[in-house]
Order: C-alpha cells, then sequence, then structure tokens
C-alpha cells in the first residue's frame, strides 16, 4: 500500500507520461514506449514532496492533458502507440485509449488515496 502522497505523486506522473505519449504518437509513426514503473526509491521519495507544489503540479498536469485532449486533430484519435513492458507484455493503445487511460487511472488512485485516508481518521 501506498501514502495519500505517493498516490498523489504517481498520479501526477502518470497524467505526464500519458500527455507526452499521446503527442508522441502525434509526432512519430507507431512509436514505441517503455513501461512506467519507478523504483522503489522513487516511490518512497514521494513521502518528502511539498504538498501544495504537488497539488499544484497535479492541476498542472491534469490541465495539460485536458489542452491536449481539447486540440486533438479527430484525426490523430485512432493512432497507435505501443508500449513494450517487458516480461508484462507489449500492449497497443490508441490515442484514444491513452486519454481514457489516463483519465481512468487518475480517478482510481484518487479513492486509493482517499481510502488511504480514511483509514488513518478510523484509528
Amino acid at each position: 500500500m501506498f501514502s495519500p502522497i505517493q498516490y498523489g505523486a504517481h498520479v501526477r506522473n502518470i497524467l505526464q507520461v500519458y500527455t507526452d505519449r499521446m503527442l508522441l504518437g502525434v509526432e512519430r509513426e507507431n512509436p514505441v514506449v517503455p513501461i512506467h514503473n519507478p523504483p522503489d526509491e522513487e516511490w518512497e521519495s514521494y513521502n518528502r514532496l511539498d504538498r501544495e507544489m504537488l497539488a499544484a503540479d497535479i492541476e498542472a498536469q491534469a490541465r495539460r492533458l485536458a489542452n491536449v485532449v481539447e486540440a486533438m486533430d479527430p484525426s490523430a484519435w485512432s493512432r497507435i502507440v505501443t508500449n513494450d513492458r517487458g516480461s508484462y507484455g507489449v500492449y497497443t493503445f490508441t490515442i484514444s485509449g491513452l486519454a481514457c487511460n489516463a483519465v481512468h487511472e487518475a480517478y482510481h488512485h484518487l479513492l486509493d488515496a482517499k481510502g488511504m485516508l480514511n483509514q488513518g481518521s478510523s484509528s
């Protein structure tokens, strides 16, 4: 389990990574990207982040994603980005699928963080 701030940092990173990948998919023909899986040391470092700065970073990355989605040419939504996850397999995503995954990840980690906060308040 992760702390609420770790979930927040992960959401910030997911929003950035997925937006970067969407843009890469527009710029290049069928780009291949690696798995996004930070090492344990990075996860631990998230607990030392300034919460207000992290909140501002999350908001900035969410706005960036929204701006990219809003400006996306309709013909680009079906372009493909390949995610090479090493031993977990190789997956292809449309740019549309990447946008959906970014929102899904942000939402389900928000629920994870809320659950952690609720556990802490009931002790």
